[in-house]
């Protein structure tokens, strides 16, 4: 579905004016693709860690860490950063963007986004011009309630 949606926005020439670069798919100093050594230096260790049958969920206080394999897990080869989902106030994005911020704060700082309906509520999407990776917030009334960095793989 999310392919679907990128596609129509790639076509009609909007997706032009709400993508963002790899380097901003970052919450709380953690960015999508960096190793799990990376990530616990930053953190440290999660409050809580599980498997989630396709990756490792580290969770911290309004964070949560996905890391897993980018190919099949073999020895030798380290889990790197698939997902961040972030509630609290301090996982912001590297422009400042953070759980509770005004909607107008991540309107003036990354344009018009793509605006989704989906079962889960109502989210504002960036799309990366450089991956198949997006920046996804969840709105909550005039704010935002959630920020969530994903790819399709």
């Amino acid at each position: 579905m999310k392919s679907i949606i990128l596609a129509v926005a790639l076509l009609s020439g909007s997706a032009g004016d709400v993508a963002v670069t790899d380097g901003e798919l970052s919450l709380g100093g953690v960015t999508l693709g960096d190793p799990e050594n990376k990530v616990l230096a930053e953190l440290g260790q999660p409050v809580r860690q599980s498997d989630t049958g396709e990756s490792i969920a580290f969770e911290y206080p309004g964070l949560t860490v996905l890391v897993g394999w980018l190919e099949q897990a073999a020895p030798g080869k380290s889990r790197h950063v698939l997902q961040l989902n972030a509630t609290g106030q301090d996982a912001c994005t590297l422009a400042g963007i953070c759980p509770g911020a005004p909607l107008s704060k991540a309107l003036a700082v990354y344009g018009q986004p793509i605006r989704s309906e989906r079962e889960s509520g109502s989210f504002w999407e960036y799309y990366s011009s450089q991956s198949s990776c997006w920046l996804q917030l969840g709105v909550s009334g005039d704010r935002v309630g959630s920020i969530g960095a994903v790819c399709q793989p």
